[in-house]
């Protein structure tokens, strides 16, 4: 075998390893966070490099106006972009997209022999400067579904004429294109429904807890002058009634407002959170809840929304099921070492174990035999798993329930 075969051969195989650890990059970055501009960037600057592309476009269909717009490009002349869009059907590009197809265009300056006559004024300049720095195209359909919603187009300065190597390795790019596209609308879709869940999510606390207890505080308002006249000791019994409900409303409703802050609950020490649900809760019924905080409890945000989230859940059963007057919840904390010395330019320490116990005398309940998605109790585990929090949850009829949380730092 000659030496310029072996060579050639060498730098074939030296190609293909280089495409096949770009393509691997591209996925890597497809499923990082970043956004859908930055990700089709970087996939118009790697097809510029592995497919030897002297420039690189990815074009957007826009069906309201059946036109083509440049979404992405590498190596375009700001002459070109600004002369851009493109008409359905017209030109390399619109044919693509047009067809479903690839399009390829060895000699420029001949495109207008070939594509579809007549030509647009417009296309007429695109494809002037377009002939000024290239002699080649190659554009491929971009398909998501089935569904024709743009091309990637491809530049060379040289006349080239493209193999079916060339146009597979295009058509895989237009695949990393598209599933970027595709993925960024399923991530805009679940942000959106997250959205809407959490407003449904406050909309009902709001329901529940505040629209009520204001309800209730009205009623007591109402009827309040007419029982001061008739029985003052009575009177004074419901103004404190009013009082408690009120407070209640008040914290509820600072909690709400917390949550819709951007930095919001996470800002936010654990004991003062579970104080203001506690405020919060002992509004609606008529019970003593007291909070017992021993040491401070400083936790990863995850694992602290977790328990907010679970206390939450808690006192929402115990007003709406339980039947109970009294509600003890405590929340003890062990510091480490270094965190309790609290050295200057120490960075504050996670505690060492953190526990939240909620502890009602209610009507309790037989676990065995209540569905644990009617009190919550799922939603309460799955808050709790991959964060390396315990969970124990004790009740039996008419001997009230205890939920306890438990969280043990794993870097100690």
């Amino acid at each position: 075998m000659m030496p310029e075969t072996i060579n050639e051969q060498l730098q074939e195989r030296e190609r293909r390893r280089d495409i096949a650890e770009g393509l691997r990059g591209i996925l890597a970055v497809l499923n990082s966070n970043k956004p859908l501009n930055a990700i089709l960037d970087y996939i118009t600057l790697y097809a510029s490099r592995l497919l030897e592309a002297d420039a690189v476009a990815i074009y957007r269909l826009q069906p309201e106006t059946n036109l083509l717009k440049i979404q992405s490009s590498h190596g375009l002349s700001d002459e070109y972009l600004a002369h851009s869009t493109v008409i359905l059907g017209q030109g390399p590009t619109g044919q693509a997209v047009n067809q479903g197809k690839p399009v390829a265009v060895i000699n420029v300056d001949q495109a207008m022999d070939v594509l579809v006559q007549p030509l647009s004024p417009e296309m007429m300049t695109l494809l002037g400067i377009l002939s000024r720095d290239f002699r080649s195209e190659l554009s491929v359909p971009l398909i998501i579904k089935q569904d024709i919603v743009g091309a990637l187009n491809l530049y060379y300065a040289k006349p080239r004429v493209f193999t079916q190597e060339d146009i597979d390795l295009a058509v895989s790019f237009c695949d990393q294109t598209a599933l970027a596209i595709e993925n960024a609308r399923l991530r805009e879709e679940a942000q959106e429904e997250a959205v809407t869940a959490e407003r449904n999510r406050l909309a009902r606390e709001l329901h529940d807890s505040v629209t009520q207890t204001i309800f209730s505080a009205s009623l007591i308002a109402d009827v309040l002058p007419t029982i001061w006249e008739q029985n003052s000791a009575e009177a004074k019994g419901a103004l404190d009634d009013l009082r408690k409900l009120t407070h209640g409303a008040l914290a509820e409703m600072r909690t709400l407002l917390l949550e819709l802050r951007p930095i919001g609950l996470g800002d936010v020490g654990l004991a003062d959170l579970i104080k203001q649900l506690a405020e919060g809760v002992s509004g609606r019924i008529r019970a003593q809840v007291k909070v017992h905080v021993e040491g401070e409890a400083i936790l990863p945000t995850e694992v602290k929304l977790a328990f907010y989230r679970i206390a939450q859940e808690a006192l929402n059963n115990a007003a709406k099921h339980s039947g109970a007057d009294k509600v003890d919840i405590e929340i003890k904390s062990l510091m480490a070492a270094a965190s309790r010395k609290k050295r200057k330019g120490t960075p504050r320490m996670f505690s060492e174990y953190v526990s939240l116990s909620i502890r009602d005398n209610g009507h309790g309940f037989d676990p065995k035999s209540v569905m644990s998605k009617h009190l919550g109790l799922e939603i309460m585990q799955e808050r709790t798993a991959n964060l390396q929090i315990a969970l124990s949850i004790q009740s039996k009829p008419q001997k009230g329930t205890e939920i306890l949380l438990q969280w043990t730092n794993p870097g100690k």
